[in-house]
C-alpha cells in the first residue's frame, strides 16, 4: 500500500477506500490483489504471455525485455473467476467483507521460465531474445495466498502448463482464422 508511482498509488487508494466503506458504512465489499492474469481473450500485445505467443505463431523469436530473472505469479483467468465467485459468496455471508485477499498461485516463476514453458507448449522451437533493456521493474512480485485458502476456501487449480496450452490454442485459432 505504498504506491510510489501513479498506477501503484491509484491501486493503494482504491484498496483503502473500499475497506473504509466496508468498515464505516457496512458496504459488502472486499479487495482483491490479483497476480498477473493470463488466458484466452487478452488483446494486449504489451503483456508477456500474449506477446510471446503471438511472436511464436508468427515464427518470430519471443522478446524478453528484462534479463529474464524477475519472478512473478501467473494466474489463469478461469482461476481468477473462481476466486471472484468464492469471494462474492464469502462477502454475502459476511466474514470476508472489508478484508483484502491476494489472489494467485503463490508460486513464483521467472520470466525466462515462463517464456520457456510457452515455447514448449507451442511446439515452435525458437529461443527467446533476452534484451535486458527493461528498467524500473519490480524484481520479485508474487503473492502470499494463504488467507484466500483459509478464509474463503479458494485455491488456484490450473497448472501453468495447462493454462498456457489452452491460451496458446486460443491465440493460434484466432490467428489461423484471420490468416
Amino acid at each position: 500500500l505504498l504506491g510510489l508511482h501513479p498506477y501503484d498509488a491509484s491501486k493503494s487508494c482504491a484498496d483503502l477506500l473500499a475497506r473504509m466503506f466496508a468498515h464505516t458504512y457496512g458496504l459488502p465489499v472486499a479487495v482483491t490483489r490479483c497476480a498477473n492474469l493470463y488466458g484466452p481473450g487478452d488483446p494486449s500485445r504489451s503483456r508477456i504471455v500474449p506477446a510471446t505467443m503471438l511472436s511464436l505463431i508468427r515464427g518470430e523469436r519471443p522478446i524478453i525485455r528484462s534479463d529474464g530473472s524477475p519472478l512473478r505469479d501467473y494466474l489463469f483467468v478461469r482461476d481468477a473467476v473462481g476466486a471472484y465467485l468464492a469471494l462474492a459468496q464469502a462477502v454475502a455471508e459476511g466474514p470476508a467483507a472489508g478484508r483484502a485477499y491476494n489472489i494467485g498461485t503463490g508460486v513464483p516463476v521467472s520470466v525466462l521460465e515462463l517464456v520457456k514453458q510457452i515455447v514448449a507448449v507451442s511446439g515452435v522451437d525458437l529461443p527467446p531474445e533476452v534484451q535486458n533493456t527493461a528498467s524500473g521493474e519490480i524484481v520479485h512480485q508474487y503473492l502470499d495466498v494463504r488467507r484466500a485458502a483459509e478464509e474463503i476456501g479458494w485455491r488456484a487449480t490450473t497448472p501453468l502448463a495447462e493454462g498456457l496450452s489452452a491460451t496458446y490454442t486460443w491465440y493460434k485459432s484466432i490467428h489461423d482464422r484471420h490468416s
